[in-house]
């Protein structure tokens, strides 16, 4: 397809944000007697070429957040309209933590139950041993005292779901072209009045940045400053982290393919069985669930990086950040025989695959959604990706003037105003 000269609304990232907000805005369009194809969407590389296309596509209301719990409800719906379409397995998804985590827990279950989102809390370290023991016989983690099972969650398969949103958005006639560069925009006033391209301009009337991890490059292009003022401090608009994920088997033993996702976290240090190093310090956390194929997939213990890391060649072509290292594997399988008996207790008969990516958060970890210039809409999702697949239809109503309210929470302004999204105890950066 070749490059309009202009159009009405022009998104910017092929991940999965650009390509809901593309498709429901060319559906809301066409209500109005529009048409579709006043919606252009550019990537520079191909679609799912950013963090969409490696995700683990892990979908779960864990967030001490009332404001994220709601958006990942009404995720969730979306993907339950066709399960099989968007690939989703809701197999349910179990966190499971230490006493310094526990009355977030009930915090978080209070959320979901305030929601309709169904889930069960499970207090102490005997009912949170026979809980986990129902679903796993073998479970034999220590310390944890709280665990919540959603019973809605789960996961999905990366491909398939672009797949799906690519599908739905190309046959909604949205004008998608892959291969062009953006490189710039044209401001008049504090509005955007073009988009540069590397295969030349396009002038438009609103844009869409949807960049995942290129947030900082975007926000650049927009003109907008590299620190923000938070309450009484002044941070980096953006930090990162480096997320590393695997694949991995062992001797035949595997995951049953409804197995539930589970985020498990701990407060005494992570010991090698091979020489009784400290792999990791406490606290440290994994995630795991059933790998698509066969094995099981596994992350954790993300490294920050610099503001100005390289992001390009993205992910596993990175021939630095997009490498994990045998330390990060012998944690990853480590975590997973500590958790799972059936995996034994030496440390060895694993054979491993895992791959690294950055990734770009704000200040406080959650996104960032709404107008940052005039008519400069943004979606800046903070690694938030698949869980928040809401994300494209509250923001396509809002480009036609229709205000969500779910997204109240989640605007820039909250920085200045010091109304930041409450912290985790949790070891990862984001929860």
């Amino acid at each position: 397809m070749s490059l309009p000269t202009s159009a009405p609304y022009v998104v910017v990232g092929g991940g999965i944000h650009g390509l809901s907000t593309a498709y429901h805005l060319a559906e809301l369009l066409e209500e109005q007697g529009r048409p579709a194809s006043d919606v252009v969407l550019l990537d520079k590389q191909r679609l799912g070429a950013g963090a969409t296309g490696i995700s683990g596509g892990i979908v779960r209301n864990f967030y001490l957040s009332a404001a994220i719990n709601e958006i990942v409800r009404q995720s969730v719906e979306i993907f339950e309209l066709d399960p099989a379409l968007f690939g989703f397995r809701q197999v349910g998804y179990i966190a499971v933590v230490p006493e310094i985590q526990a009355e977030e827990l009930e915090r978080i279950a209070e959320q979901q139950a305030a929601i309709g989102y169904p889930s069960t809390l499970a207090r102490g370290a005997g009912p949170v041993a026979e809980h986990l023991r129902g679903i796993f016989p073998d479970w034999r983690a220590d310390g944890a005292t709280a665990s919540l099972h959603e019973t809605r969650s789960g996961w999905a398969d990366a491909a398939t779901t672009l797949a799906a949103l690519a599908g739905m958005t190309r046959s909604a006639g949205v004008q998608i072209i892959e291969g062009v560069e953006v490189v710039g925009f044209d401001l008049e006033g504090g509005a955007v009045t073009g988009v540069e391209t590397a295969a030349g301009p396009i002038a438009c009337e609103t844009v869409v940045v949807a960049p995942g991890p290129w947030a900082r490059d975007l926000w650049r292009m927009l003109a907008l400053p590299d620190e923000i003022r938070v309450g009484d401090t002044v941070q980096p608009a953006f930090h990162y982290w480096q997320v590393r994920e695997g694949e991995y088997a062992h001797e035949g033993e595997a995951l049953d393919a409804r197995a539930p996702v589970v985020h498990l976290d701990a407060d005494v240090p992570l010991v090698s069985p091979r020489d009784g190093s400290t792999l990791q310090p406490a606290p440290w956390g994994i995630y795991f669930r059933p790998g698509l194929g066969g094995g099981i997939a596994c992350g954790g213990l993300p490294l920050a990086l610099e503001t100005d890391c390289a992001l390009d060649p993205y992910g596993p072509s990175h021939p630095e950040l997009g490498a994990t290292s045998a330390s990060f594997d012998e944690a990853m399988t480590t975590g997973l025989s500590w958790a799972l008996g059936r995996f034994g207790s030496t440390g060895a008969g694993w054979t491993s695959s895992s791959f690294a990516a950055p990734t770009c958060f704000t200040p406080d970890s959650y996104p960032i959604v709404g107008f940052v210039r005039e008519n400069a809409y943004a979606i800046l999702d903070s690694n938030h990706g698949f869980k928040m697949l809401a994300l494209g239809k509250l923001a396509a109503g809002e480009l036609l003037g229709d205000e969500a309210p779910e997204l109240s929470a989640f605007r820039l302004s909250r920085f200045a105003e010091a109304a930041l999204h409450p912290v985790s105890a949790s070891p990862y950066p984001w929860t």
